[in-house]
């Protein structure tokens, strides 16, 4: 790729690289409809800021250029983007100048979230918790293992997504999304500061919604929510209209996640950006 501005162009990584054996490294996964990538400006600052807490290095004009080169492919889908360490180096042990590299994928919008968003889902919860690491907390790394774990784990039950906990029992996420809840008029969220993934819907509702209180929760302490809902860059705002916990189930008002996600609509709009 030609850089005008005399960057470092990153390179396609090869199947035996680090990103491949370690999970070293970052990704993205971004909506593009129109040829516009959803959010855009969060995601390349993601990427930016996610591969530097590992580590790495990139420029966010690097990482515009290689969403610019792939939007001509297609003007509506999924567009993921990964970061690797490259290769080289002894085992876990990197070289001291890592190559970075770059990989790009492009996928479809899965057809349930549309009717997801209108009608609600069943959320539930499985045996697998999240493991507390303050050095990843919030990344979007690519070692994702505890997230199939989950994904297995789900596939046995009936619900359409899950709570995830801690391994100290703090709701942390859902299999593939941040959750939101209401009490009393009150939104809330999980705190990430051990566990989980700060996604960018995630970081643009609470931008958005300032009152909204990041918290630590016990699963255990909310039974008795008047609203739930599940974000992330793909099913955007997905209300939760019914919820089982253990033995308990109940019906969730999904009204309050519709009249929030319409409130977002003009601001999420002025957010895409065509690289």
């Amino acid at each position: 790729m030609t850089d005008p501005n005399g960057l470092a162009p990153l390179k396609q990584f090869a199947l035996n690289d680090r990103l491949a054996n370690y999970g070293d490294g970052t990704f993205t996964t971004m909506h593009v409809s129109d040829g516009k990538v959803a959010l855009l400006n969060r995601h390349i600052n993601r990427l930016v800021n996610d591969s530097q807490a590992l580590g790495l290095t990139v420029e966010a004009e690097v990482i515009r250029q290689v969403i610019a080169a792939a939007l001509p492919e297609r003007n509506e889908g999924v567009l993921k983007v990964l970061i690797g360490a490259g290769q080289g180096g002894r085992g876990y042990a990197r070289l001291a100048e890592p190559n970075i590299n770059v990989a790009v994928s492009w996928h479809d919008v899965p057809a349930v979230y549309q009717s997801w968003q209108q009608q609600g889902i069943h959320v539930g919860t499985v045996p697998v918790s999240l493991a507390r690491q303050p050095l990843l907390a919030g990344l979007k790394h690519a070692n994702r293992l505890e997230q199939i774990f989950i994904k297995q784990a789900l596939a046995h039950t009936d619900f359409d997504d899950a709570i995830v906990t801690d391994t100290e029992q703090n709701i942390i996420e859902a299999s593939a999304a941040n959750l939101f809840w209401l009490v009393g008029g009150q939104w809330f969220t999980s705190s990430l500061a051990l566990a989980g993934v700060n996604g960018v819907m995630r970081q643009f509702i609470l931008d958005n919604c300032p009152d909204i209180h990041i918290i630590e929760q016990q699963l255990t302490e909310i039974a008795h929510v008047d609203a739930m809902f599940l974000s992330n860059a793909l099913m955007q705002i997905v209300p939760v209209k019914t919820l089982t916990l253990g033995e308990s189930k109940r019906e969730l008002a999904i009204a309050p996640v519709l009249s929030l996600h319409k409130s977002l609509a003009q601001a999420y709009v002025g957010e895409y950006g065509a690289a």
